[in-house]
């Protein structure tokens, strides 16, 4: 029963991160999330005349073999959901490429 009538805890960092994250725009937000979870692609979104696309390129060279094998220079999408989808699709062919880890 004590503890319902403490004192509220003094804002921490983290409450701080998470208001800020808040404050975002959900496309800032999606934006965040593919770009933490496929940090070797670069990932944009841009308004053209027939709607928001999703656009991811690789930040490295592509080799002869990763095109052959199906890796995209450029991969589009109309929403972030698509493009996880397709750029997890892009990361098990570069790891098939590389072959079994220990």
């Amino acid at each position: 029963m004590f503890e319902l009538l403490r004192a509220p805890a003094e804002p921490t960092a983290h409450d701080a991160e998470i208001r800020a994250w808040l404050r975002l725009d959900v496309r800032d937000r999606q934006l965040i999330v593919l770009r933490n979870t496929f940090h070797s692609w670069r990932i944009t979104y841009d308004l053209t005349s027939t709607g928001l696309v999703w656009r991811a390129e690789p930040s490295w060279r592509l080799t002869l073999e990763e095109v052959t094998a199906g890796v995209r220079r450029i991969v589009e999408c109309r929403n972030p959901i698509n493009l996880m989808a397709d750029l997890t699709d892009q990361v098990a062919i570069i790891q098939r490429l590389a072959g079994p880890h220990p």
